[in-house]
């Protein structure tokens, strides 16, 4: 069910008697897909008449609809159309999330290492999805983020984390794994990376793919045509508000 919000999902704090901080209040909330270069064009799959490079599967219908169950159950201000930027774009410095399909096949430079350390730093979120573990693709986006934070781990979330309810009641654990390669219901995890005072700076959807959810609702099971757009606003209110 859905829960009533009592503060503003753009309103961050309180900072002093004088002054109000509010998140995106220029141009509210936007959702922004990373461009990235992956090893050998690897993952590559035909979609929409054309052949895609994975960071771009379920572009960009998964964003319509997504955008078009954002507008119909929540009050998130989309006041802008979704981007696709790369991490070495300076614009990225200008959103609370970010979304990277495919960490898989993420080939990172230096550049692209130094802006995402420094986006996370200041503030920012960043959902990495539709990857496996049995291919070593999770080991390819542990392995890039050792280079991002080489102090830090992933922490694997609980199933009675706030993020799964702070606007619809989710059971993660019940939730089907959307993505391809044989996986089952129980086979989804999730893992975050936390900065050194709790906030939780990205989250890793381990043998998942809810994007996937978002591009095809008409062809999930088991609640799916729904599920994974409440899993997505989800974590979206949880960045905004958090």
């Amino acid at each position: 069910m859905k829960k009533i919000l009592i503060l503003s999902l753009l309103v961050i704090t309180i900072i002093s008697a004088d002054d109000l901080l509010y998140a995106q209040n220029d141009h509210g909330f936007r959702f922004i897909r990373i461009q990235y270069d992956s090893y050998g064009g690897g993952g590559s799959i035909y979609g929409r008449g054309r052949r895609q490079a994975p960071w771009a599967h379920d572009y960009p219908t998964a964003e319509d609809n997504l955008y078009e169950a954002i507008s119909k159950t929540t009050k998130i201000d989309l006041a802008g159309q979704y981007m696709v930027l790369s991490l070495r774009d300076e614009r990225i410095f200008e959103y609370p999330f970010l979304y990277m399909c495919e960490p898989g096949f993420w080939y990172a430079n230096e550049e692209e290492i130094k802006n995402l350390r420094e986006y996370l730093n200041r503030g920012g979120f960043i959902m990495f999805d539709d990857f496996r573990t049995r291919t070593g693709e999770w080991n390819n986006l542990k392995f890039i983020m050792k280079m991002v934070f080489p102090d830090k781990e992933p922490v694997q979330l609980p199933p009675d984390h706030e993020i799964w309810s702070i606007y619809y009641d989710i059971d993660p654990i019940e939730a089907p794994s959307w993505v391809s390669g044989g996986y089952g219901k129980y086979d989804d995890e999730y893992w975050a990376y936390f900065d050194d005072k709790g906030r939780m700076m990205a989250l890793a959807c381990v043998n998942q793919d809810i994007g996937d959810g978002w591009e095809w609702p008409q062809r999930r099971l088991d609640r799916a045509d729904t599920l994974p757009f409440q899993m997505g606003i989800n974590i979206i209110i949880y960045v905004l508000t958090h």
